[in-house]
Order: C-alpha cells, then structure tokens, then sequence
C-alpha cells in the first residue's frame, strides 16, 4: 500500500515541539530527536530544527509551497510505518536549506529538493525522502 500526498497545504506546526527522526536524517543518523522553531512575520517564514542532542546541529526548513513547489509522494510500506503515517492531512512537507560549502562562491541559498522532509505532525515524527527522481511542478503567476 502506498500513500499519496499532494502538497495543498501544510499542517500547523507549534513552536518548540519534539520530533523524532527513528533513522535520523542521512548524514547525520546518530541525531534522532529535534526541536523545532518556527518564525512567521511580513518577510520570512521559516522553521528551525535544531537537535535534542547537539544544538550546532541545526537545519533551516521552508514550506515548498510557499515557492509554488508542489510534491506528489509515494510514501512505502515502510515509510509509512515509520512515521506512523495513516492520514495524508497529517503530513507535512519541508526542504531543507543548503548554503554553498565553498566560501568563495556566493552566498547563495538554495533548498534541497530531491531530499524533502516528510513530517506526520500529530504523530512528531520525521524522515527525509531521498527522491530518485525529482518532479516537482513549478507554477509561474505573470504580475
């Protein structure tokens, strides 16, 4: 059995809840619980997910559909059961920042797409999902 969900709109996320991450995040396995930040005003939206464990270790998330990037996810068996993921209104969806390791570049931030994060936000549990083939739907609005 596989679950869909199509990114229409996020559940809401309080600040400063627990998520458990069982495999953690690839990269960094050994951390498996995070607090997580939210900041919303005119200008930024952003959550912070900061670990439980180590607070240097911290991730700058955004909602992709604040962009117009939709998802169409294929959640396993597996997956499914480990976020305990029954009700696609529950799951909420998040990339992860990325700023260029090279100094000399700019300072460029860009959002990792073919990694989001897949949150059962009831449930406080997390798994990023490496996608094999990234298709994301970009809608451009003419002003």
């Amino acid at each position: 059995m596989s679950m869909q969900s199509t990114v229409t709109g996020q559940p809401k996320i309080d600040s400063e809840k627990i998520f458990t991450f069982p495999q953690g995040i690839p990269g960094f396995e050994e951390y498996t619980t995070f607090k997580i930040f939210h900041k919303d005003d005119d200008t930024v939206s952003a959550y912070w997910l900061e670990s439980c464990d180590s607070p240097a270790v911290t991730f700058t998330l955004v909602d992709p559909t604040e962009y117009d990037l939709n998802y169409d996810l294929y959640l396993s068996d597996s997956e499914q059961e480990i976020i305990k993921a029954t009700d696609p209104m529950d799951i909420g969806i998040f990339l992860i920042l990325v700023k260029p390791e090279n100094e000399t570049q700019q300072a460029n931030i860009g959002a990792h797409i073919g990694g989001p994060l897949v949150l059962n936000v009831p449930q406080q549990l997390g798994l990023q999902k490496v996608l094999g083939k990234t298709k994301v739907n970009v809608n451009i609005v003419a002003h």
